[in-house]
This record gives C-alpha cells, structure tokens and sequence, in this order.
C-alpha cells in the first residue's frame, strides 16, 4: 500500500496476520499495539520501500518517539531496520511511523512491514 507521510508522522498499518501472544492487543487498524504487562521489551522493526525516500522511521511509545529507534537519513533510503530494549509499564502504546517530509512512500508486497515486540523480562 500507498503510505501519505506527513511532517508529524503517519503510523504505518502492519499486515493483518500477525503472531500474538496473550499479554499484545492490537487496534482495528493494526497500527497501535498494547503491551498488557510492565517489563523490559526488545522492539524490532523493519521497513522496506519500493524505492527511496528521505523520511525518517521511529517507534512511538505512548504517543512519544522513542529517540534511540529513530533512523533519520541524511540521503535517501528504501530499507530501514532498528532493534532496541526498552522498559514498558502496563499498557504502554507502541507504533511505528514514517515522518519528516511530505512525501508518499510504497511498501514493497509481502514483508513491506514488520514489527517486535518481544517480553524479555
């Protein structure tokens, strides 16, 4: 699909067949996930473009961009990953976004977008 990114950032909808556990909810659009339990998480995320952009990516907790997830190229780019561990409390927001410039951005068929969220304590 076709992603309008604007300045403030466009949550990016994760395909719908995702792998869940018992403690991640996700809303109806499949852009904001909820963790169910406080610990400490690794989030993963990878996006991949049918050609390249000069937006950025981030992960946004709770509505806040997770500064150490931000990927912001100085040229353009068509493959973004990141992995970071964060602490999360119970139900804690995660989302991941394209921002920076106004700007429509491809997800490449198949594994265009994907996304992490592992409890690691």
């Amino acid at each position: 699909p076709t992603i309008a990114v604007i300045l403030g950032g466009t949550d990016i909808a994760l395909p719908s067949n995702q792998i869940t556990t018992a403690g991640i909810t996700i809303n109806g659009a499949n852009t904001t996930f909820t963790v169910a339990n406080a610990g400490k998480y690794q989030i993963n995320y990878e996006l991949h473009l049918t050609s390249g952009i000069a937006a950025g990516t981030r992960i946004m907790i709770n509505g806040t961009a997770f500064a150490p997830s931000t990927i912001q190229p100085l040229l353009t780019l068509s493959s973004f990953n990141n992995s970071v561990i964060v602490n999360l409390t119970a139900g804690s927001t995660i989302s991941l976004q394209l921002f920076g410039l106004v700007t429509a951005a491809v997800l490449q068929s198949g594994a265009g977008a994907n996304l992490s969220i592992i409890q690691l304590a």
